[in-house]
């Protein structure tokens, strides 16, 4: 087989001898390869060396103008032309990339391809987990009896000032979550008190000094409600207690209620206790109850047993079944630790207490009740009772002081030794300083 001469080269090899000259001489090649791929490819490559040069160039004349003593000196002069040329190489490297991308650029711009419009698929809407779908749904009005203030507008304590009663009262506040204004009690001038204590004709009964006392604060306190515009307020006295569980329980009450009055699951009324009361009695120390009253009863755990409960309705608590509350239009309950009222309530209290004439003014709101003057409803166990310092100490009611007994000893020699609770199975005012129970036993 014949072989080609020596001198002989193939076609591609003199193309590139006589680009890399037309290069070298700073001359643009001819067109003059075999197809565009290769000569767009020889062409960038020709432009890479040009540019390479140039930058190689530039190189030494910047050492050549800027540095003419390290010329002279021959380590310092190629020392710095060797780290001028490769500064300028990083830089022509960086040059002929860019050149190469711009190249690429064009060449995928003039191969277009068109291509269909793409199809358009609708996305579905997700379905909601039912998480998602609780928590987007209106929450029945009942509900809001277990916020901070037990769905009513407003709590607020009736109190003298702070003393062991209201820190303790504050403290089971914290403890429980709810929100419990104290109001400042304005004054009263003993001579009130006294024209007060013997208002009315001398045939019925008269509050005694302390309970004059007591009662005068509690019609401020309503008076300040309505000052305040409330539509809905819970008072409560500052020494009562009530169950770690209390906003739990007032959710069972406020369904109850409207179960009592008749207020249909679908109603538009979006109170959580209804509107078809005035007085909402839930804490007091004892309530009259037979069978054949109209009543709502419900299982509640955390119900006073009956072997543990204290006072004089003990009788009528144990007709009731055990471990359930009762709700019922009220017919004798007296103490007036906690008590719900309407604004129609506020007005009415003011307008038939208003004027004393009987025995105290909790013993007149029963009376109030039971002659149809209030709506009252009652809630059998109650669910807030007074709280005892501990007996040894011999401790006095506000309303005894007020009558002229004496006091008792100082705050600081009782104030940290657990009392106790009666019919409250697991005190907030207890839990909340002493970390356990105060339930008083028989």
């Amino acid at each position: 087989m014949d072989r080609a001469p020596a001198s002989a080269k193939p076609r591609r090899s003199i193309v590139r001898g006589h680009m890399h000259q037309r290069c070298a001489a700073g001359l643009p090649p001819k067109d003059s390869f075999s197809n565009a791929r290769q000569g767009t490819a020889e062409l960038k490559e020709c432009h890479v060396r040009q540019t390479r040069a140039k930058f190689r160039s530039a190189a030494q004349a910047l050492y050549l103008n800027l540095c003419p003593l390290m010329h002279q000196s021959g380590i310092l002069r190629k020392t710095a032309m060797f780290l001028a040329t490769r500064q300028l190489l990083l830089v022509g490297t960086a040059a002929s990339f860019l050149l190469l991308l711009w190249y690429t650029q064009r060449i995928f711009v003039s191969r277009t391809v068109s291509l269909p419009a793409p199809t358009l698929t609708p996305t579905p809407t997700p379905v909601p987990t039912p998480a998602e779908r609780v928590s987007t749904t209106p929450k029945p009005p009942v509900q809001s009896a277990g916020n901070s203030t037990l769905g009513f507008q407003s709590i607020l304590a009736l109190s003298t000032g702070p003393s062991w009663r209201t820190r303790g009262l504050l403290a089971a506040a914290s403890l429980t979550g709810l929100d419990i204004q104290i109001p400042p009690q304005p004054p009263v001038n003993p001579n009130l008190v006294d024209a007060f204590e013997h208002m009315g004709p001398d045939n019925v009964q008269h509050p005694s000094h302390g309970a004059s006392i007591a009662w005068l604060a509690h019609l401020d306190l309503i008076k300040h409600t309505i000052q305040a515009n409330l539509d809905t307020v819970l008072i409560i006295e500052d020494d009562v207690d009530w169950d770690v569980s209390i906003r739990s329980q007032m959710v069972q009450i406020a369904e109850s209620v409207r179960n009592l009055t008749h207020i249909d699951t679908l109603d538009q009324d979006m109170e959580p206790y209804g509107r078809e009361w005035e007085v909402l009695w839930i804490g007091h120390c004892g309530e009259y109850w037979e069978e054949q009253f109209e009543t709502v009863l419900y299982d509640d755990p955390t119900a006073c047993p009956h072997s543990d409960y204290f006072g004089w309705a003990k009788q009528y608590i144990e007709r009731l079944p055990d471990r359930q509350r009762a709700v019922y239009r009220s017919v004798n309950p007296v103490c007036s630790f906690a008590y719900a009222l309407s604004r129609e309530g506020s007005r009415k209290i003011l307008e038939v207490l208003g004027g004393a004439q009987d025995e105290a003014f909790d013993v007149s709101m029963m009376h109030a009740c039971k002659a149809g003057q209030l709506k009252c409803i009652s809630v059998v166990p109650e669910v807030v009772h007074q709280y005892f310092p501990a007996q040894s100490f011999g401790v006095k009611s506000a309303v005894d002081v007020g009558n002229g007994q004496e006091p008792g000893p100082e705050e600081a020699e009782f104030e940290h030794v657990m009392g106790s609770t009666e019919n409250i199975l697991e005190s907030a005012r207890c839990r909340a300083l002493w970390g356990q129970r105060c339930l008083r036993k028989q």
